[in-house]
């Protein structure tokens, strides 16, 4: 990301003297969040000719990016609680709302606007302290049963936030909004089930980043002229190319999470049936992995290496569940 934001930034001063300029002063390019959305608006704009010689780019506020105050300006935030992740960094949890605040309305405007009906009571809500601690729980119980991949996913994640109300969805994270994801409070009263939000979500926001810097997707690709694919569990959705890729991604990450947590004697999970969620989440990726093998058009170069990748990690998790033993008190 950095090299790619660097070269981003040179291609553009080699434009007759095109630069950023910053309009709003409180935007810092060090902020990952902003930086992100900064690059990507770059990339955009620098892919379909829009860069002219001597252009200025201007860089829009953080209201414009929607995307909350920086990960150093939250320290000293009295609206975010922090939570360890690993590798020593913090996730800022949402515990105060300010319904006037910019970013939280816009927030709000896009998961409306892509993610439900428009008539949607859901609003963004402030978590307590007993949802700070699932929330602090969940991340540790990832970062137990699938270390490696918990410490790559959370390294995308900076903001946590609460959603509660009719039409509210289970989690939910958007590309415009960079590193932020948001729960919904009916998920924050079992642990594994918040669990498997945090996952599902932070793989999202790893792809986001992934397509920024590699082919993910043919030239010219287009998901609203893409090839479709039918998920057999949902009655009559068809599914873009890249939705379907997207869901491949996170289904083989779910399947880990519980394949592992089918072998694991966390005392806390005893209620989990965890082989149901394995099947499910197994089935379901290899459902969708074989969809978005057979459309080798609508990938990128890095597409197929990234099909056949997840494809090595499904057989993976397949063969190592089928050898595994079965543990007392695990359902």
């Amino acid at each position: 990301m950095d090299a790619t934001f660097s070269l981003a930034a040179e291609v553009l001063s080699s434009r007759g003297g095109a630069a950023f300029v910053a309009a709003d002063s409180s935007t810092s390019l060090s902020d990952d969040t902003v930086s992100r959305r900064v690059l990507e608006l770059f990339l955009h704009q620098m892919r379909t000719g829009r860069l002219g010689g001597g252009e200025v780019v201007t860089l829009p506020s953080y209201a414009g990016l929607t995307t909350p105050p920086g990960p150093r300006t939250a320290e000293a935030d009295s609206r975010f609680a922090g939570v360890a992740v690993p590798s020593g960094r913090t996730v800022r949890v949402l515990t105060r709302v300010d319904h006037e605040d910019s970013w939280t309305l816009r927030f709000l405007d896009i998961f409306r606007e892509g993610l439900t009906e428009t008539d949607s009571k859901y609003t963004i809500t402030e978590a307590t302290g007993a949802e700070v601690g699932t929330i602090r729980q969940a991340i540790d119980l990832l970062s137990r049963l699938v270390p490696h991949v918990a410490s790559s996913v959370l390294s995308h994640l900076s903001y946590v936030g609460v959603v509660a109300g009719a039409g509210a969805f289970e989690s939910a994270s958007d590309r415009k909004a960079p590193r932020a994801i948001f729960i919904n409070r009916d998920a924050l009263t079992d642990v594994p089930r918040t669990s498997e939000a945090i996952l599902h979500e932070c793989v999202h926001q790893k792809l986001y980043d992934i397509q920024l810097v590699q082919p993910i997707y043919r030239a010219g690709y287009d998901a609203k002229k893409s090839a479709v694919v039918r998920p057999t569990w949902h009655k009559d959705a068809a599914w873009s190319f890249d939705r379907a890729l997207a869901a491949s991604h996170v289904y083989v990450h779910l399947s880990a999470f519980y394949a592992s947590l089918e072998r694991s004697l966390e005392p806390a999970t005893s209620h989990v049936d965890a082989a149901g969620g394995r099947a499910r989440t197994t089935g379901r990726a290899r459902f969708l992995l074989d969809a978005v093998a057979g459309l080798p058009a609508e990938s990128g170069p890095a597409g197929l290496r990234f099909i056949s990748w997840l494809n090595q990690r499904l057989e993976h998790i397949e063969a190592g569940a089928s050898t595994a033993p079965q543990i007392q008190g695990v359902k």
